[in-house]
């Protein structure tokens, strides 16, 4: 990832609880799947994932906050898809706060099904949230 200071301040910006600058880094030292989504030359989105033989979990996926809404969500997505079937991955794991329903449709418009719940996974504003675990095959 080129410039972990702007992403992070996207990160910053569209999650209440965002990947720090050392997360972006050690994602880079462990050579994650990743990809960052720019319009002249000014980071719009990126995702990361970590892949391991033929099964890979989306980390990360974020559109900074003034471009969503405009379909860059479902574009980075779907070209992560695209270098997950590249790569030969059978199957794609995320997991995604109950209360997202944004990527919740996104996810499911690709595809994805809910395989569980993780009870209190996330913080919240006033307590913990539950994770949604999703899956896909392909």
């Amino acid at each position: 990832m080129a410039d972990i200071k702007s992403i992070s301040m996207i990160e910053k910006k569209a999650h209440f609880t965002p990947w720090s600058e050392e997360n972006f880094e050690d994602s880079l030292k462990a050579k994650h799947l990743s990809k960052i989504f720019s319009l002249n030359q000014i980071i719009q989105g990126y995702f990361i994932a970590s892949h391991v033989l033929d099964e890979c979990e989306l980390l990360n996926i974020t559109v900074k906050v003034d471009s969503q809404k405009m379909g860059l969500g479902s574009f980075i997505f779907e070209h992560f898809l695209t270098c997950c079937e590249a790569m030969k991955i059978k199957d794609i794991f995320l997991e995604v706060r109950k209360t997202n329903h944004a990527a919740i449709q996104l996810y499911e418009k690709f595809g994805f099904n809910e395989m569980s719940i993780r009870k209190n996974y996330y913080k919240a504003k006033f307590g913990r949230e539950d994770a949604i675990l999703m899956g896909l095959s392909l």
